[in-house]
């Protein structure tokens, strides 16, 4: 007698499944197409651009090679269309690039306009490094106060950029006459922990220079050069 009730019990939910289907059955269907053709058609467009991002990088680097064969007219050409690509990373990259291919051609004023561009960005890690690049551009034809202002956000006492900062600050005091002031200032970077040890190392070498020449009547030395970027 269960075996019967069983199977009564089977039927009538066999019967609700096809009444369901007959009713929602096209609803289903379609709704599964819908999923199958969304995966694949994100699989489609992450192939997409992770091609797309290949072929960025190799033109990226190309662009590189050019700079570094001092081919600066090729690798301006090359990083001004790279400066235009939708994908930032690269973009910000290229600008930085570019105003180097600029500063190689002696082009001063479009390669100061991209770096000051480059150091109203909200990201730091953008703005920090454009703001260094300009200050060490501009060193030898801005007054201290104008590199001072410059380089003020990078000088707080926990800024990673504060020794970098205060580097070119140091130059600015020797490039103006201030031997003494540059030499302490130089001598307490080369001491400075926290300061790339190539930094240290260029700062105690510039405060032996001044130290063993005290009245050479040069009122310059080796700066750290302009566009570093150290920390």
């Amino acid at each position: 007698m269960s075996d019967i009730f069983q199977e009564v019990e089977e039927d009538v939910r066999r019967e609700r499944y096809e009444q369901l289907w007959k009713k929602y059955g096209n609803y289903m269907v379609a709704a599964a197409i819908v999923v199958v053709m969304a995966v694949g058609g994100y699989q489609l467009w992450k192939t997409y651009d992770l091609r797309q991002r290949e072929q960025i990088s190799d033109r990226y680097q190309a662009a590189q090679a050019l700079a570094a064969a001092s081919n600066a007219p090729q690798a301006e050409t090359a990083f001004l269309e790279l400066s235009k690509d939708r994908h930032s990373g690269y973009a910000t990259l290229a600008k930085f690039h570019l105003a180097g291919a600029y500063l190689a051609q002696g082009k001063r004023d479009p390669a100061i306009a991209l770096l000051r561009e480059l150091t109203e960005s909200s990201d730091p890690a953008i703005s920090s490094p454009a703001r260094l690049r300009l200050a060490w551009t501009e060193a030898d034809a801005r007054p201290r106060n104008e590199i001072e202002a410059i380089l003020q956000p990078l000088t707080a006492a926990d800024n990673p950029w504060r020794f970098a900062a205060n580097e070119v600050l140091a130059y600015m005091d020797l490039k103006g006459g201030s031997r003494t002031q540059a030499e302490s200032e130089y001598l307490k970077l080369s001491g400075e922990l926290e300061a790339s040890a190539s930094l240290r190392q260029r700062a105690a070498a510039i405060a032996q220079y001044l130290k063993a020449n005290p009245s050479n009547g040069s009122t310059t030395a080796p700066p750290a050069g302009p566009g570093s970027q150290s920390k």
